[in-house]
Formats: C-alpha cells, sequence, structure tokens
C-alpha cells in the first residue's frame, strides 16, 4: 500500500488526521504511530479486527499493510457462529480486541493467494460469509481514482458511520479521505447514536454530523431513509455517497430536496468497493455515475463485466470471476452477475441481479430489483421483495414505514409506472428485514432464500389458490 503512504507523508504533519472519541492522531503522528504497530507484527500474520470503530481500527489496519500481514476484519454485525466460520476459515493467527493483541494459535489459510492484504468477508445474501481477497496496491488505486474523481473540494471533515469492517467505509471512507488530506471523525459507534445498530438514533447523528461539522460521509440506503426521516439541517455537507445496495431513483430526488447532497455509487468486494461513482461534477439521477478511471467496465449479453479487478481469489482456493463463467485466470474479466447498461455519455446503469431474474408463466423475464425500486420510491413502504418466478403474476413482500401507512395506494400508485406484466397483484405485510434476524445483509441488502424460506407459507397459500382455481 506504499501509494496510500506516499500520499499521507505529502500532508503538513500538524494537520489533523484521525479523531475519536478520546484521542485525535495529527498527519505526523499517524505514521509514526502506526510504524510502532507494525513493528510488533510480521508478514507470516493473519491479523483479526476486532474493534468498535476508533483512531485504534485505523492504526492496526494501516500497521497491518506496512508490516505485510494479512488483515482480516470482523464485521460487528456478524453472529458468533460467523465471526468463527471467518476466524477458522482465515486461520486468524492474531486478534485485535480493546484487550490487545492475542494469538490464536491457528495456521494461516493455505488458501491464502499470495500478495493479500486483505481478506474481505462478504455477508452475502446466502449462506455462510465468502472471504474476498484483495491486494494493497489494488485497494490503494480504488482510494486513489475516489479522490480523483471528487477533485479538491472532497478535502474537509469526513465522518465514518459505517462500520469500518466494511470495505465501503474502510476503503472508500477512510483511506480516501487520508489520500486527500481530510480530517477523518471515527468516533465509536454508540457515540453517534448506534449503540444499537438496528434501531439507530437519527437525530443524535445529525446532531453530531451538524456539531463536527461534517462535509462528507458514506451511508446505505436504509441508513439515509433514517437521517431524511429527521430532516436534518447541515450546512457543511458537501457529499453524502449512498452505496451498497440497490436505491430508488425517487429517494435520492426527496433526499436533494431536503437538501442533503446525495449521489449514488455501486462496487463490489471483489473490485475493492467503489466500481462506479456519481459526483457533483458529474451526476446523472437514475445511473450510479461513471466508472472510476482505474476500471475498465463493459457490458456482455447485459451482464456487467470488469476487467482487472481487486480480486486475487477466495479462501476456497477457487477465482471464480462472479459465477456466470469458469473459473479464469487472475486478472482476467469479472462477470459481476449485475444486470446493467452504459449510456452514451458513459453512465452506468443497474438494473438488477442476474441470478435474482423471474420468468413468469408467461414468459416474461423481469428483474425482481426494478420492481422493487418502484415500491420503493413510494414513501408508504420501507422495504419490499417481489418473487412470482414460475407463476402468471408478481407478489411482493413489503413493510410499510408506519403502522398506518396506506400501503395498498402505495401499490397502486406504483404499478402505475410499471408494465401490466410487472404490475404486483397481491401482497403482503411482513416484520422488517434486519441483520439481526439474519433476513438482510450488513450493507442492506435482502436475503431472498431466507426472507422468502420465512414466509413460505404465505407463498404456498395463494400457490394453492392458483391450483384450486385451475382444477
Amino acid at each position: 500500500m506504499s501509494g496510500l503512504f506516499a500520499m499521507i507523508d505529502r500532508h503538513p504533519p500538524e494537520r489533523t488526521a484521525l479523531v475519536g472519541d478520546r484521542q485525535s492522531f495529527t498527519y505526523g503522528r499517524l505514521k509514526a504511530q502506526v510504524q510502532r504497530l507494525a513493528d510488533r507484527l510480521s508478514p507470516d500474520m493473519v491479523l483479526g479486527l476486532a474493534l468498535d470503530n476508533g483512531p485504534l481500527w485505523v492504526l492496526h489496519d494501516l500497521a497491518a499493510a506496512m508490516a505485510g500481514a494479512v488483515c482480516v476484519p470482523l464485521p460487528p454485525f456478524f453472529t458468533p457462529e460467523q465471526t468463527r466460520h471467518v476466524i477458522g476459515l482465515a486461520g486468524v493467527t492474531h486478534i485485535v480486541t480493546p484487550n490487545g493483541l492475542t494469538k490464536t494459535g491457528l495456521s494461516p489459510s493455505p488458501f491464502i493467494p499470495p500478495g493479500t492484504a486483505k481478506i474481505t468477508f462478504t455477508s452475502g445474501t446466502t449462506g455462510d460469509p465468502k472471504g474476498v481477497c484483495l491486494s494493497a496496491e489494488g485497494l490503494a488505486r480504488v482510494a486513489g481514482s475516489i479522490v480523483e474523481r471528487l477533485g479538491p473540494d472532497f478535502v474537509g471533515n469526513h465522518l465514518s458511520i459505517l462500520p469500518l469492517s466494511i470495505l465501503l467505509e474502510n476503503v472508500a471512507g477512510v483511506y480516501s479521505a487520508l489520500m486527500a488530506g481530510c480530517t477523518v471523525h471515527i468516533p465509536s459507534l454508540a457515540a453517534i447514536g448506534f449503540s444499537n445498530p438496528f434501531a439507530p438514533d437519527f437525530a443524535r447523528l445529525a446532531t453530531d454530523m451538524r456539531f463536527r461539522k461534517i462535509n462528507s460521509a458514506i451511508l446505505v440506503p436504509e441508513l439515509l431513509r433514517g437521517l431524511m426521516a429527521e430532516k436534518p439541517d447541515l450546512p457543511d455537507l458537501a457529499f453524502l455517497a449512498v452505496g451498497g445496495s440497490k436505491i430508488a431513483p425517487g429517494l435520492v430526488r426527496v433526499a436533494r430536496a431536503q437538501g442533503l447532497p446525495v449521489y449514488e455509487g455501486y462496487g463490489l468486494s471483489e473490485c475493492g468497493s467503489v466500481v462506479a461513482l456519481n459526483s457533483p461534477g458529474e451526476d446523472r439521477r437514475g445511473s450510479v455515475g461513471k466508472p472510476l478511471a482505474h476500471v475498465e467496465l463493459s457490458v456482455v449479453d447485459g451482464e456487467i463485466v470488469i476487467d482487472n479487478p481487486v480480486l486475487l481469489g477466495y479462501l476456497d482456493g477457487s477465482v471464480d470471476r462472479g459465477g456466470s463463467l469458469p473459473a479464469a485466470p487472475i486478472g482476467g474479466p469479472f462477470y459481476t452477475g449485475d444486470l446493467g447498461c452504459v449510456d452514451e455519455d458513459g453512465f452506468v446503469s443497474i438494473s438488477g441481479r442476474k441470478k435474482n431474474v423471474l420468468i413468469t408463466s408467461y414468459g416474461r423475464n423481469i428483474s425482481p430489483e426494478w420492481v422493487e425500486s418502484a415500491l420503493l420510491a413510494r414513501s408508504e413502504i420501507a422495504q419490499a421483495l417481489v418473487f412470482g418466478d414460475g407463476k402468471p403474476f408478481l407478489s411482493a413482500l413489503l413493510v410499510p414505514v408506519s403502522a398506518g401507512a396506506n400501503v395498498q395506494a402505495a401499490v397502486n400508485a406504483a404499478n402505475t409506472q410499471l408494465p401490466e406484466y410487472a404490475r404486483i397483484e397481491e401482497f403482503h405485510v411482513v416484520p422488517p428485514f434486519t441483520v439481526a434476524d439474519g433476513t438482510m445483509t450488513g450493507t442492506g441488502r435482502p436475503r431472498r432464500k431466507t426472507i422468502s424460506n420465512r414466509h413460505q407459507s404465505l407463498v404456498q397459500e395463494k400457490d394453492d389458490e392458483i391450483l384450486r382455481s385451475a382444477g
């Protein structure tokens, strides 16, 4: 990660780099502290980070990079079983906790590819977390391209809201901000109202952002909705990136009407977080922006393909390039599984996931994310999951924003924006999808299989009705 350290060295040593609950570090002190921690590490270590958000997390992350050790962030939203799975699969040899550095007695996984600097575990939409092995220079390249896209106006106060174990905050947030010379505010999650990550205190978050005069931050769509509900007055905020899962175009429009400078982006863990990004200078609503400077992006049979991603391989020993094609050599094209297109001006739009496509009994191919986006554009609907594969019509599981929300009116309004074959003919109101109950990933993506299985009785009930009618 020499590029990141070289950029950090360019900033005035007296400038404030990191601000936590009780500690702060100038750029000069940051480098010295990272070197001190790196001296305790070695290239044969696999270092697990089990820390709350704060400067200590960043210092150990950078120290691992400086020492050539492999860093494995341990997400706070993982279950104990998932965390044990991660530690065992990666062969984490040492773990940093609030009590310090401890040995695990494990040996590094033999499947860690040479050159791996970080292993990020995607919470995924199904199954156990999957270890994605990423290169140091690749991650630095992503951060550098973000700085290049945003330009000198990006320099200011950045607030880390998402857990640092999420690549989007770790790389796109912290690395990019440090490269640019920002002051990165990294309070503990409790300090900004996230002591309960499943019931955030958005009023407290808004107050904290205003007090710190925050200029930039990153949110996932669900957190953006919560912040918008507070109608915050944030005069210093200049750039609020939103990514991690699909966002309804209407949400961006309403957010901007409230004065929130929201810009949508798109990325994948295998590409080091961000692939494309809207920015104040280049923005097209409804798109996820233009690809970053280092990204080579194309569309093959409707699927987004990235050439030379940051991915070195997976911890199961494979170098599967996205699942749509057989395994390919490292450095080859990565088939993302995302459906989309690129317009004549270079802006990328994502319509859904290839593996999620529904084929109705009338032979219509429908991306559920497209229909869900229309539903989520309605202010009455907080969450939506559409199904109907092999059926004559589409149905939906819906979570209203409140008990009194007129969901039927919202569905009717959404249907007017959809062709007849893609309209919702039946819906069920269900409890919220959450990370806590396993129905959502840490970045806000619904676990479709888990949700469908949990509400199978609703789906089966309608299937039986169809069969009775046909009989």
